[in-house]
């Protein structure tokens, strides 16, 4: 496809975020020609820049059309770790700061619930607000101010918008659910999805819990017995278990980021054939508290809507050594195993990762895992500045870096992911 129109804003190739998902076509100039590159919505990653390096292409083309879109973009990321990013590297609505501060209060005072918790015709006790990423509108509950009021529509699962409740409401939200699972006992309800979905928001109760109170040798025993029922599951429904991460929450959470990094090592590890007693446990305890170290990090920082300055990125970078400190001041008792995902899954076979620059053989196999399902899940997940990645994407990401990861255990990855998309379309 080429035209001869002159509507097209050109753009230097180091503008464009590397590793991310463009959102407007990208054109290239031939004489007088405009061609069209690569379309909206596939990934901008550093082999598509080598191959305009290679072209002696320093000059992409956007159509006008798209001049908002590309607005908001800024400089490069050097690498793919976020490092030597200027903090104005905000993208529109975030670089308004009235934006920003809604975006916060919103994120903060919020809880991302699922739909699927949600029975229609049934009442409940709290109100449900649509969601957008910076500001909710109240959707059912009390306060509707109708004779509906806190009735459940009928529609409520065909919308595709988040949905959210306000944090002082999770003790009814839990009592309602809880309400829900004793009445799935009661009638012997084998709705299997009804089920994951009780299981997944309980889940993410006490990885929540386990975040905001991580000295406390409860909640670490709360995640032993969370893993243990996880392991369960995984190994009882072993053509399903993906059911386990179908959280539709459009946002990133710690406590969903871990609950799918937990579900989806036990799962590799049962494909690799691990031992339930003490393989599995150990490895899904540690990827559960993977990322325990993030609540020592400024929310700010952490739930930033754009890439993060030098500074911010090895504050996070931090977050790995903090959780080892956490869990010593606990005096809880974690096994060698478990603490090998939590401190090594940002460790990488070329000896490039963070933070002892641990390479091949000198990273336990838990580590292994935990650092291709972090960095899978990352990938995957919708932030309010990119679009997730495809899991398709994801894999050839994964591939090219690949010198980063285990290949054996990438390709084992895959082929696990690869059967359970196959069986629930089946399904």
């Amino acid at each position: 496809m080429s035209t001869k129109t002159s509507k097209y804003i050109p753009v230097d190739t180091k503008h464009l975020k590397l590793n991310t998902i463009l959102d407007f076509d990208i054109f290239i100039q031939t004489g007088n020609n405009f061609v069209l590159f690569r379309k909206q919505d596939l990934p901008f990653t550093e082999e598509t820049l080598n191959n305009l390096a290679a072209n002696k292409v320093n000059t992409i083309f956007v159509s006008e059309e798209d001049r908002e879109k590309i607005g908001g973009y800024c400089r490069p990321i050097e690498n793919r770790d976020n490092i030597n990013i200027p903090d104005k590297c905000l993208t529109a609505p975030f670089d308004n700061p009235e934006n920003l501060e809604k975006y916060y209060k919103t994120y903060i005072n919020y809880y991302p619930i699922e739909r699927g918790n949600l029975l229609p015709g049934s009442r409940i006790d709290f109100n449900v607000y649509n969601k957008s990423n910076l500001d909710v509108e109240l959707y059912v509950g009390p306060d509707i101010g109708n004779n509906l009021a806190g009735i459940v529509p009928n529609d409520i699962h065909n919308a595709q918008t988040a949905i959210t409740i306000h944090k002082d409401d999770i003790p009814l939200y839990k009592e309602y659910i809880n309400n829900l699972s004793l009445e799935l006992t009661k009638s012997k309800n084998d709705s299997s999805d009804l089920q994951f979905s009780i299981l997944r928001e309980n889940s993410k109760f006490i990885i929540k819990d386990i975040l905001e109170d991580p000295r406390s040798g409860e909640t670490i025993q709360k995640a032993s017995e969370l893993v243990e029922t996880l392991t369960d599951t995984i190994l009882d429904n072993q053509s399903n278990f993906s059911s386990l991460l179908k959280i539709t929450s459009h946002d990133y959470y710690t406590y969903t980021h871990s609950l799918n990094v937990c579900s989806l090592s036990i799962g590799l590890g049962t494909n690799l054939n691990l031992k339930r007693d003490p393989d599995l446990l150990e490895l899904g305890l540690g990827a559960l508290l993977h990322d325990l170290g993030k609540c020592t990090i400024d929310l700010r920082v952490l739930n930033k809507p754009g890439k993060l300055t030098e500074e911010e990125f090895k504050e996070v970078q931090g977050h790995v050594t903090a959780a080892g400190e956490l869990l010593v001041s606990s005096n809880t008792e974690i096994p060698k195993n478990a603490m090998f995902t939590i401190l090594q899954h940002h460790e990488k076979m070329s000896g490039k990762g963070y933070p002892q620059k641990l390479k091949g053989d000198q990273i336990h196999i838990n580590g292994r895992i935990g650092a291709i399902v972090d960095f899978y899940d990352a990938l995957t997940t919708e932030r309010p500045y990119k679009k997730a990645f495809s899991p398709f994407e994801a894999f050839k990401l994964l591939s090219k870096f690949q010198d980063d990861y285990d290949k054996e255990l990438i390709k084992r990855f895959i082929v696990m992911l690869g059967k359970q998309a196959q069986l629930e379309r089946q399904n």
